[in-house]
């Protein structure tokens, strides 16, 4: 709420100050590629823990609170691995069977990548990347570029 409330400060300021409402939109397009961008970063950086990891079978044990989140244990070889996403709250008992052995990927930091964890990066890279290029195409479009 801090976040929304300051950027309309900052809009209503800028605003005041006389700059074109053009530039003010500008300007948030090109905040949301950079997010866009900086997520898709997150999510490559993801990709190449996978690609470095080991595949490895396990049971899902319970759940681990972590610093700031809860996440799923998996029993690997009798060591307890966390996932590296936050588990899932919807629909827990349909994800987490611990009666069924699942595909994981261990890292080198030991943390695990479940098959949530690997469908969010699968699929958050290309279109986080994608949404950062189409904010940036219309930024360019705003600018008179393309």
């Amino acid at each position: 709420m801090e976040i929304i409330l300051g950027a309309a400060a900052i809009i209503f300021i800028l605003a005041l100050a006389g700059v074109d409402i053009w530039y003010i939109l500008l300007g948030f397009l090109m905040l949301v590629s950079l997010a866009a961008l900086l997520t898709a970063g997150f999510f490559a950086a993801c990709l190449v823990m996978i690609l470095r990891g080991k595949r490895k079978h396990g049971r899902f044990s319970g759940f681990r609170k972590e610093k700031r989140f809860e996440s799923a244990v998996y029993l690997i070889g009798g060591a307890e691995y966390a996932n590296i996403f936050p588990a899932e709250f919807v629909m827990r008992d349909r994800i987490y069977k611990p009666d069924r052995e699942v595909k994981l990927r261990l890292t080198r930091n030991g943390r695990v990548f479940d098959l949530n964890a690997l469908t969010t990066v699968f699929m958050g890279f290309p279109l986080s990347l994608a949404a950062a290029v189409g904010f940036m195409w219309i930024s360019l479009m705003f600018l008179g570029v393309v």
